[in-house]
């Protein structure tokens, strides 16, 4: 007969059955860099969009949220959700004063919360397949959403009447803004790269060169280079004179083991799955599938460090304004904020 005293005990091993522990795991030391976890959401993090005034950061969530933070402090702002059915939220995006915030997700719907007061402002209903890019100009009049219907939208953010329907070939993955709004870039599913007129809703141009989808696209802040990073394990500088270049910044992995989905044969690399530049223009940050997140110097492209983030995969990363800090989300539903000076010391020593 099991007697009383020892069903603490008895519970404390089922505990630790679950939790590796008698109560919660404590998260490991972090290193130095890494100075903040911002916690909430219970899925993976699929994107992430910084307000242009430096005050929110925005992230969704295949958990069907949209989350508000507090950029300098990480403290949660605000939880966004369409109700009790909840599908992947797979692109966000943050007005430039960070009152708006912008969710899309498998049920076809952009949805435009006001931040503050947590109520939707308006709900877009022209897509017919799952939303995967979203943004507004910077001067806030535009704003852009596309997806697997292989369509852009362009929006009037002051009535959301529709301007513009940019066709494409294939699912849009990644899209990039120049900074004076004039010029709209797409990455597609079928590896190329789209330069459009955004006020007649023209085709300026088509950037070839990957090999496979364009997941990720950042336009530097002086609007000279564009940074594209796809699967095909290669990311792209390039200008944005009239006749654009690109150079190609290797992603050496001589130094890291496999990861777990080359084991079964179905990725082959350090797939890119997100860019970002820092507001000076001279960083670049790309997250990786199963790989470290790497920092870049601009304008030569040269590796500068790696980021070992406990999250196995980043599929977001995002500067904060002032370039001090970079955001990062991934497959372990945890935001990571990396001070990005003490980065680069620690890989210089």
């Amino acid at each position: 007969m099991t007697s009383s005293r020892s069903i603490p005990f008895l519970a404390c091993v089922l505990l630790a059955l679950a939790l590796g522990a008698c109560g919660q795991r404590p998260d490991p030391p972090m290193p130095s860099s890494l100075v903040g976890r911002l916690r909430g959401h219970t899925h993976t993090i699929t994107t992430m969009a910084a307000s242009s005034d430096g005050r929110r950061l925005v992230s969704s969530s295949r958990d069907g949220t949209l989350r508000v933070w507090d950029a300098a402090t990480g403290a949660p702002e605000a939880m966004l959700t369409r109700g009790w059915w909840r599908p992947a939220m797979w692109a966000s995006a943050i007005s430039a004063d960070g009152t708006l915030a912008a969710g899309g997700s498998d049920d076809f719907v952009v949805r435009i919360w006001e931040v503050d007061t947590k109520k939707l402002r308006i709900a877009l209903y022209a897509h017919t397949q799952s939303i995967r890019v979203l943004g507004w100009s910077p001067d806030g009049r535009t704003f852009a959403s596309g997806g697997r219907d292989t369509t852009v939208r362009l929006w009037d953010a002051a009535t959301w009447t529709l301007k513009q329907t940019l066709p494409h070939g294939n699912t849009v993955r990644g899209m990039a803004w120049a900074p004076d709004g004039a010029r709209l870039f797409t990455g597609t599913a079928e590896d190329l790269i789209y330069a459009w007129d955004v006020a007649s809703g023209t085709l300026l141009g088509t950037l070839r060169g990957h090999q496979n989808t364009v997941h990720a696209l950042a336009v530097t802040g002086d609007g000279r280079s564009l940074v594209s990073g796809a699967a095909d394990q290669t990311l792209r500088l390039w200008s944005l004179a009239p006749t654009a270049s690109s150079t190609v910044l290797a992603l050496d992995r001589s130094n890291e083991p496999v990861g777990r989905w080359e084991q079964y044969g179905i990725y082959p690399g350090p797939e890119v799955m997100s860019v970002a530049a820092s507001s000076d223009g001279r960083l670049v940050a790309s997250a990786h599938r199963d790989s470290p997140i790497r920092l870049w110097a601009l304008p030569d492209g040269r590796p500068v460090a790696q980021i070992a983030s406990p999250s196995p995969s980043t599929y977001a990363v995002v500067f904060s304004r002032d370039g001090r800090y970079l955001f990062s989300g991934g497959d372990d539903n945890v935001i990571y904020r990396w001070d990005v000076g003490r980065v680069i010391s620690a890989a210089t020593r």
